[in-house]
């Protein structure tokens, strides 16, 4: 009968321990997919307001084709989220808020440096978001990362050469 009792506990306890391994590989896949909404929403943002404006043709060609990329790859995470069971928010923290109320009055050479710069930023910290969810355990955040870093990459490559075409 102890014998019984301790294999039941250990049971119990195994079986408790697996699930807060997939709990915390979960909550890493959920962590990503909402930072990943929010830059790409953030991202989203400040590429309309530079491709609506008049800056120098390079940035405006890039905030056309990051504003593009975005729109099409926002519905993708939602379903990402939904698919993981977590929600995401259209709205961003107080800090990229600020930094979108702060490119809204710039124009020509000074929303072109700052884009450049708020972009080359965003994009560098995203892809190393993107690497590390790489090796995340659920499968469909492998798969999205998978089918997007490349362009993320690509993106990055554009803005960084943007950004010392317009430095000072």
């Amino acid at each position: 009968m102890a014998m019984s009792r301790r294999h039941v506990a250990l049971a119990a306890v195994a079986f408790w321990a697996a699930g807060m391994a997939g709990s915390r590989a979960d909550d890493a896949a959920g962590r990503f997919i909402e930072a990943a909404y929010s830059s790409a929403l953030f991202q989203a943002r400040i590429s309309r307001i530079a491709a609506a404006k008049d800056p120098r043709p390079g940035i405006k060609a890039l905030a056309e084709r990051v504003r593009d990329f975005r729109a099409a790859q926002l519905p993708e995470l939602a379903r990402l989220a939904g698919t993981a069971g977590i929600g995401v928010r259209d709205t961003l923290d107080l800090e990229l808020r600020s930094i979108v109320e702060n490119i809204e009055p710039l124009d020509y050479l000074a929303l072109s440096r700052r884009y450049a710069e708020v972009e080359v930023q965003a994009l560098g910290r995203e892809i190393a978001a993107y690497e590390e969810a790489a090796r995340s355990d659920m499968q469909p955040v492998r798969d999205y990362v998978a089918s997007t870093l490349g362009r993320l990459r690509d993106l990055d490559a554009a803005a960084r050469a943007e950004l010392s075409a317009v430095a000072p």
